[in-house]
């Protein structure tokens, strides 16, 4: 855009009589040019001829105001082209404010956001441990699974023409909230909203309570530990862990292997040569040579040659109904239809000592002392950190080690509440504690012992439908009528 001023002789001096047939003097042509964007105004002088007279400020300082430059014009620059004029370049004299385009939002995401090759554990020593791919990633309820940075607004800018110039707004991220998420209060992070197994599927974050496997657990998936429940489609082969804040469900066999249950644990067959620690329920249909220890009840079709501890009962039912070998200990009652074997396996039973409630009781004792211990460690390191956070004078590894120990404290806090409530129900239930019945509906035979509150009888000859329960010191036979 531009504008020219032209001054004439004649205009300068009217006394100057013109000569029409001379070519008559032009003075110098004021120019003026405005960027496209608006931001820059230029003057451009095209030189005097025929004597005409070099471009005055007045003529520039017009021809900036008919193009409505207004925005710090650079009146020195204005006097130094009067003083020394230059020609047919543009020079520029004014010069707006450019916009300041506002940063776009962004997420950080602290989870896995690629599915990558299952690698085995390398370990310390240099070994391999081919168990662990870590094929599930566990988070606890609150914790934090992105960080978002939100957008700003930047700032408009000016033109040379003193017109406000638009900025471009950053862009807020999508929106990653999935199943069980949900936003902080001031919507920089993302959280979980229960303990259980994180994904991401590409544009949402979805934490699941129950984590699926459809086919068997073996070199494939590894060891599995999930913070919610676990449901296996297949077997679990010779070797292998299993663990879960929740439930268990096993559709398959299972040989061999170690689960870990902080609810109840439901198997579709049986299992073989394996250990068992249960906070719930454990029910399936046949348990041989394997370890149980269990809160809650254990239901199953028959148990042969097993260590079994129950803070409940066990109840032994279904086609089979048998109990052959091994020890037994119940917190209440064992019923079976059998118990024992004419081989006279010898085959221990045991009710009202609560060995396993006493056993988990202990565990939590030794838990809540741990995990104070702990959190008196982090309640010294964490005002420490915090300290350094106002002081800006965090690094990445001690931002990193900040956010780990206050996870770290607010998850010990919640497993000190969950112990300390389960502890006191422990202590009631001893407290409230009676003796419950050893109940054989068919044959109970020799080489079976049985322990009611201290009180001990071995069993010499078959008894058939038979209850013994403990009275005045003894253990009593009585019928199932």
């Amino acid at each position: 855009m531009e504008i020219s001023s032209r001054q004439t002789a004649s205009e300068n001096d009217p006394s100057i009589e013109i000569d029409h047939k001379a070519t008559a003097p032009e003075n110098a042509v004021v120019r003026v040019v405005v960027s496209s964007d608006g931001l820059q105004a230029f003057i451009n002088l095209e030189p005097p001829s025929n004597g005409g007279s070099e471009a005055t400020l007045e003529a520039m300082t017009t021809a900036l105001w008919e193009n409505n430059i207004t925005y710090k014009v650079d009146h020195e620059k204005l006097n130094s082209l009067v003083a020394r004029p230059v020609y047919h370049l543009d020079i520029l004299v004014s010069s707006g404010l450019a916009p300041v385009n506002g940063a776009d939002g962004t997420a950080t995401f602290l989870i896995k956001t690629e599915k990558t090759v299952l690698k085995p554990k390398a370990n310390e020593n240099g070994t391999v441990d081919y168990h662990d791919l870590g094929i599930v990633e566990s988070v606890s309820k609150g914790q934090t699974l992105c960080i978002i940075t939100p957008p700003t607004e930047g700032t408009p800018g000016i033109s040379v023409q003193g017109k406000e110039l638009p900025q471009r707004k950053g862009r807020p991220v999508p929106s990653y909230l999935g199943r069980n998420t949900e936003l902080n209060g001031d919507g920089t992070a993302i959280l979980s909203k229960i303990n259980g197994q994180v994904e991401f599927d590409g544009r949402r974050i979805h934490v699941d309570e129950t984590f699926c496997v459809y086919k068997n657990v073996d070199i494939s998936t590894g060891n599995l530990l999930v913070n919610g429940n676990l449901v296996i489609q297949g077997m679990v082969l010779p070797g292998f862990i299993l663990e879960a804040g929740g439930n268990i469900e096993i559709q398959g066999t299972v040989q061999n292997a170690t689960i870990k249950a902080g609810g109840n644990i439901r198997l579709y067959s049986g299992i073989t040569g394996s250990e068992v620690h249960c906070s719930g329920d454990f029910e399936c249909r046949y348990i041989e040579s394997s370890r149980i220890f269990t809160i809650g009840n254990i239901k199953a079709e028959s148990i042969v040659n097993s260590d079994v501890k129950c803070g409940k009962s066990i109840q032994v039912a279904g086609k089979i109904a048998k109990i052959i070998g091994g020890s037994y200990i119940a917190g209440q009652n064992i019923e079976a239809r059998s118990i024992g074997s004419r081989s006279n396996v010898k085959t221990k039973l045991e009710l009202g000592t609560d060995q396993a409630v006493i056993e988990r009781q202990q565990e939590l004792l030794t838990q809540v002392s741990d995990l104070e211990a702990q959190n008196a460690k982090l309640n010294t390191l964490i005002p420490i950190l915090q300290q350094l956070e106002v002081s800006n004078r965090l690094t990445p590894e001690r931002k990193q080690a900040f956010d780990s120990a206050q996870n770290t404290y607010e998850a010990n806090i919640r497993q000190l509440e969950a112990a300390k409530c389960e502890l006191e129900e422990i202590n009631q239930s001893i407290k409230a504690k009676g003796f419950g019945r050893i109940l054989c509906s068919d044959t109970m035979y020799e080489g079976t012992q049985a322990i009611i509150g201290g009180a001990s009888m071995a069993i010499t000859d078959a008894l058939r439908n038979v209850s013994l329960y403990y009275k005045d010191g003894q253990v009593c036979i009585g019928h199932i009528y």
